[in-house]
């Protein structure tokens, strides 16, 4: 019950912000915006998200995460229902933008800091990975269904008006559904300046967020490279990126317990350069199956597919050196991860501006990855793992 109620949690969160990104397009139209600008709705929506982390995770361990979890998830869906309703202009999408993402920030924290305070180390990627089965049905659901809405009713704010409700909804099943999790010593300050200090931590953080940066690149910016560039719908443009939740399940599930079983290094030094690759090749197929196969192929090496591992890489290390402080080394994690979707559409923005193409966008992430992946070759496993 708790896993399904963590994994319809990321399905609804994903819905929410990802059915933007097919509307970028359509709201830089109506409302004459530069992609620059049109990009910062993303980001504004991430900066929030990201600064929200750490607090929620400290207030998590603290005063106990599911509360903490309930109370923000009312606080994201006012931000959608602003959105759905409120926004008609540049600034008041971001504003609202900026509020469901500050609402949507506690989750990350409060949804693995209770999984790994209750899961055993030798399941804890298999389980990351079954409740990243949620952000792909999110990620697919809102890249499909923005675009036929917008279709059909002719606003731009009818998909955050609609996702309001599942949104809303969801507190009512995290109080029926979740455990209540809360350390009964308090950790002090000097215990998170240790964890914040950790440099096998920072490692790992910064090698996600390499990951995560071409990720967002594909995300925010993949459906109007299709449409644009490569000349497909609106439609077609949000459903094939939307192909990248498909295989993003069964490989998150096979990457997770591989890891489990053997080792959560080898599996990010195999999975991160391929990666790369992928990102580099879908700047320059042109054919139908050709886009289709690199974003499923790309879909088995990003994210949600590839995120539980690196999760529970960090859990591995927190478990063993800061117990009871799994809520604020999350928060930590994804606060750092999750700068690169601030800084990925504003980049990707810019070199369109001055390029007009996004195949540098493309470019740049390909080589930030293997940045990323030469990074992961020098941080160490934790020794009482025996892995």
């Amino acid at each position: 019950m708790m896993l399904f109620a963590l994994m319809l949690g990321w399905a609804v969160l994903y819905s929410d912000r990802t059915c933007l990104y097919p509307l970028l397009s359509v709201i830089a139209k109506d409302l004459s915006l530069t992609s620059a600008q049109a990009g910062s709705l993303t980001s504004a929506y991430f900066l929030t998200y990201v600064i929200m982390q750490i607090p929620a995770g400290l207030a998590g361990d603290r005063w106990g995460l599911k509360k903490v979890m309930m109370s923000m998830f009312v606080i994201a869906g006012f931000g959608m229902l602003g959105l759905g309703t409120l926004g008609n202009s540049y600034y008041l999408l971001l504003l609202f933008s900026a509020l469901s993402g500050m609402g949507a920030g506690a989750y990350y924290p409060t949804c693995f800091g209770t999984l790994f305070q209750v899961v055993s180390p030798s399941k804890r990627a298999f389980s990351a990975a079954t409740i990243g089965i949620g952000m792909a049905l999110g990620m697919l659901i809102g890249m499909t269904m923005s675009g036929p809405i917008y279709n059909s009713l002719g606003s731009y704010k009818a998909p955050f008006l609609i996702l309001t409700i599942p949104t809303l909804l969801m507190v009512v099943i995290f109080y029926k559904m979740l455990p209540s999790i809360k350390d009964p010593n308090t950790p002090n300050l000097g215990d998170y300046l240790a964890l914040f200090r950790d440099m096998d931590l920072w490692k790992i953080n910064f090698a996600t967020f390499t990951s995560l940066y071409g990720f967002w690149v594909a995300m925010t910016w993949g459906p109007t490279f299709l449409k644009v560039e490569r000349g497909l719908s609106l439609s077609q443009a949000g459903l094939f990126t939307g192909l990248l939740a498909i295989t993003a399940i069964p490989a998150g599930l096979l990457w997770g317990r591989l890891s489990d079983r053997t080792n959560r290094k080898i599996v990010t030094i195999l999975v991160f350069p391929l990666s790369a690759i992928m990102i580099f090749i879908l700047s320059r197929v042109t054919s139908f199956p050709g886009i289709i196969i690199t974003l499923m192929i790309y879909g088995m090496l990003s994210n949600s597919a590839i995120i539980p591992v690196m999760m529970a890489w960090m859990g591995d290390i927190v478990s063993i050196r800061y117990p009871g402080k799994m809520g604020a080394a999350s928060g930590f994690f994804n606060c750092t991860v999750m700068t690169s979707a601030i800084i990925a559409p504003i980049i990707s923005g810019y070199l369109r501006d001055i390029t007009n193409s996004l195949v540098p966008a493309f470019w740049a992430a390909s080589v930030i990855i293997v940045a990323g992946t030469l990074v992961t070759i020098i941080t160490p496993l934790p020794r009482k793992t025996g892995k």
